[in-house]
């Protein structure tokens, strides 16, 4: 193993005029780690990861990329990034295939028998103008393109936009298999479960401003569950607010929205005795779900 940071940030802060996009973030990944980087639309994610692709150039701070500190350094070593834009554009008029093999000529060495394997596992359409395809399946060509080198580093901003939940799984596993061979892999994404899923630590980005990392395996408190029920009996909503695990209790007519922190058991238990008649659950946005942790935090202060 490297004693190289894959990425390092240091103060990287980026300014467009008066508005201040990224704000002094600074994190350092290690080899083999899925790092997540979450945040609302607008958090500042895309503006980060192209300010490392070296597509930005910061107003502040500085970015080393598997040991390159200079912007020559660090474009020297792009050949062994695997990189995927959250807005990714492709030659539209060409295929996929052809598209992957015109990227293999700009300097990075393809297993081509890995590329048959990705194609296969991601049921991607290779034969057909990039234009025909779907939103889906045009993502499935950026995901081949970005691990077909085996790259040491990947930088994925939002890499399962369009993806069913079974090609969302094919990735899931597939970021878990280079992890375990040494890769590095930077996922920018705004969906909490799924980082939950893959990475080993995320960090959370807002306004600009990197709030917290932390441990996925220790992140239990960000399991909070909003539910609306109605019931048969009318609830004691004293009884309910007595209960650590509920949070936060609304009421519209017949219907009773509980939030629900970690272990749903004494949740349920409560519901029972009142007779549910309907039980459904609505999402919790992400950036509400961390100002509820974070804010809870600071008050605890």
């Amino acid at each position: 193993m490297s004693d190289t940071s894959p990425l390092m940030l240091h103060g990287l802060t980026k300014r467009f005029g008066r508005k201040l996009a990224v704000n002094n973030v600074s994190l350092e990944l290690h080899e083999g780690e899925v790092f997540g980087f979450l945040g609302p639309n607008g958090a500042g994610k895309s503006t980060t990861i192209r300010s490392v692709m070296d597509f930005l150039r910061p107003t502040d701070g500085w970015v080393e990329l598997l040991g390159g500190r200079s912007v020559e350094e660090r474009t020297a070593l792009h050949d062994q990034v695997g990189y995927l834009a959250g807005d990714i554009v492709l030659y539209e008029t060409m295929t996929g295939r052809k598209l992957l093999k015109f990227l293999a000529r700009t300097g990075r060495k393809v297993d081509w028998r890995y590329v048959d394997e990705l194609v296969e596992r991601f049921e991607a359409a290779l034969d057909r103008p990039i234009r025909q395809l779907s939103k889906g399946n045009r993502q499935k060509i950026g995901l081949i393109q970005a691990f077909m080198h085996r790259p040491k580093l990947l930088i994925l901003d939002e890499p399962t936009s369009g993806l069913d939940p079974l090609m969302k799984q094919v990735f899931y596993d597939l970021v878990r298999e280079v992890s375990g061979q040494g890769a590095t892999v930077f996922v920018s994404s705004h969906d909490l479960a799924e980082v939950q899923k893959i990475c080993h630590r995320a960090g959370f980005i807002r306004d600009g401003k990197l709030i917290a990392i932390e441990n996925i395996a220790t992140m239990k408190h960000l399991s909070t569950h909003r539910y609306i029920v109605t019931f048969a009996k009318k609830p004691s909503l004293a009884a309910a607010r007595k209960l650590p695990s509920i949070t936060d209790i609304q009421y519209r007519g017949d219907e009773y929205e509980f939030t629900v922190k970690g272990d749903a058991t004494e949740f349920v238990s409560f519901i029972a005795e009142y007779q549910p008649k309907l039980l459904r659950e609505s999402e919790l946005e992400l950036e509400e779900l961390f100002m509820r942790y974070y804010e809870g935090e600071e008050a605890g202060r």
